[in-house]
């Protein structure tokens, strides 16, 4: 295994979602695994089933901000949110992005009005057209550049993209492809490929239990196994 240090997950969930363990379990998780910087980047209001949203939102964005100040020297304590993708070009997004430290965007199932079983944003169910990945990529890049995401969450998962289009534009725009590593969605070609474009990775341990914030070995093992560590961003040679 090359000798790389990942120094930051920006992507965890906690019980406010569909995950388990508080807030301040993932910090102590992270600051445990020897992390610089932790994020809970939990489900935009958009998704019908784990979405966080209202008062709710505004109690987990208070916690994260006692938190910061809380663990201040010790790590820095991230806001986030993983958006939604809810039409071609659009997200739930919310009116205040600009209090969020890191926002993430992907393609999940149960966001309306979309159905469950990922048959395509802009497939039969919706245009009467046929999926198409090129489609795909550009309906999520303009949403990503709407809602000005700093990610793009496991990219294929549910959804197929064109990953060499995909990371051209990531490029332009300074958003990061994730390797995710609850699940790696992206081919060791799309890993080269995305190198190769100079778009940069970040990989999340989409952790959603403090037990797996900083857990890192499946997307490690792939980033190696492709030989791209030099466009990891969230991590440095030691």
């Amino acid at each position: 295994m090359s000798d790389h240090r990942i120094f930051a997950d920006y992507h965890t969930h906690t019980y406010y979602s569909h995950g388990h363990g508080s807030p301040r379990e993932n910090v102590l998780a992270a600051i445990d695994r020897g992390l610089e910087a932790v994020a809970v980047s939990e489900h935009g209001p958009g998704h019908f089933t784990f979405g966080v949203r209202g008062k709710k939102l505004d109690r987990l964005n208070g916690e994260l901000t006692e938190l910061r100040k809380e663990f201040s020297g010790r790590i820095d304590v991230l806001r986030g949110l993983e958006l939604n993708v809810t039409g071609f070009g659009k997200s739930d997004c919310p009116e205040n992005r600009d209090d969020y430290d890191v926002i993430i965007i992907g393609y999940h199932k149960s966001v309306p009005p979309f159905n469950r079983h990922a048959l395509g944003i802009w497939g039969e169910s919706l245009l009467g057209i046929k999926n198409d990945p090129h489609r795909n990529a550009e309906g999520i890049l303009a949403a990503a550049y709407a809602c000005r995401a700093n990610i793009i969450s496991h990219p294929n998962l549910y959804l197929k993209v064109d990953i060499p289009y995909m990371a051209e534009c990531c490029r332009e725009l300074g958003i990061l492809l994730e390797v995710n590593s609850a699940r790696v969605t992206l081919s060791k070609e799309e890993l080269i490929a995305i190198r190769g474009s100079g778009c940069g990775l970040v990989i999340g341990s989409d952790a959603h239990t403090p037990s797996r914030v900083g857990d890192f070995a499946l997307a490690s093992a792939a980033v190696e196994e492709a030989g791209v560590w030099s466009a990891v961003r969230n991590a440095r040679p030691v």
